[in-house]
């Protein structure tokens, strides 16, 4: 695999991951946190009535 392939992958599962909102991403001076966000009562209400 080339190595643009292997970049161009994974920038597209972080795109697909952050447009679900499942990670939050800081970027700062000294370096990249990535959190997994827990839903909060009024996500989990919200999804349950639009299902």
């Amino acid at each position: 695999m080339k190595i643009t392939e292997v970049i161009r992958e994974t920038a597209e599962g972080l795109r697909d991951r952050m447009k679900e909102s499942q990670y939050a991403i800081n970027v700062d001076k000294k370096g990249v946190a990535v959190k997994k966000l827990r839903p909060t009562k009024h996500t989990i209400k919200w999804r349950s009535k639009n299902h």
